[in-house]
């Protein structure tokens, strides 16, 4: 057990993507070693949301005993879930900071992250056996998914979409009138007066 908080410590420090929180024991060793060999953030932003299906899938397990005492284990599942969401996060904060692309990590968060919301708000009712243990719990997992999806709405760098384009740029000329073409040389050469009679040629006078 102390083994597993060093290693989570040790991952923190590391920049590995986990959240401050990482001393508390959320994960387990396969899921420590898995984070450790995945380095690639598009790739770990997958691999969070794995985690977070799978906690996902034993609060579906505790629900369906409908048993009273389950509320404590659903509890449970939702602070693991939680504290994956924020090391999600951490992550994407990471890979924006070193300017590192993400794609598919974007996208899944997205598509899973919509339906482990739609799930969450299900459980969202004094009917589920058990409710009143995990009702706050609940309520900060919505928020911290719906967190999420809005951040990962922004694309890979949120500040570009800031950005507006210079509106102190030079005005462009008028453009010319439908159907005019531009002046022939003749018509654009200055007209000339009437010329001037000179004398004939000394070649020309005895002629």
């Amino acid at each position: 057990m102390k083994a597993r908080v060093v290693i989570l410590g040790l991952l923190c420090c590391a920049g590995a993507g986990l959240s401050a929180r990482a001393q508390e024991d959320y994960l387990t060793d396969g899921e420590i070693s898995a984070v450790r060999d995945t380095q690639e953030p598009d790739k770990r932003m997958i691999l969070w949301m794995d985690f977070a299906a799978r906690r996902i899938e034993t609060i579906k397990q505790a629900v369906a005993t409908f048993k009273p005492e389950s509320g404590r284990a659903i509890q449970k599942s939702l602070s693991e879930y939680i504290h994956i969401m924020e090391s999600l996060e951490s992550t994407i904060d990471d890979a924006r900071e070193r300017r590192v692309p993400l794609s598919k990590g974007l996208k899944d968060v997205e598509t899973r992250g919509s339906l482990h919301l739609n799930y969450l708000k299900t459980l969202n009712s004094e009917s589920i056996p058990g409710w009143k243990d995990f009702e706050y719990t609940l309520e900060e997992a919505m928020d911290m998914t719906k967190d999420e999806l809005a951040e990962v709405a922004k694309g890979n760098y949120p500040e570009l979409n800031d950005r507006k384009a210079p509106s102190d740029l030079p005005a462009r000329p008028p453009a010319a009138a439908s159907g005019s073409r531009p002046p022939s040389k003749s018509e654009s050469a200055p007209q000339q007066g009437p010329q001037e009679e000179r004398p004939p040629r000394k070649s020309q006078r005895g002629q």
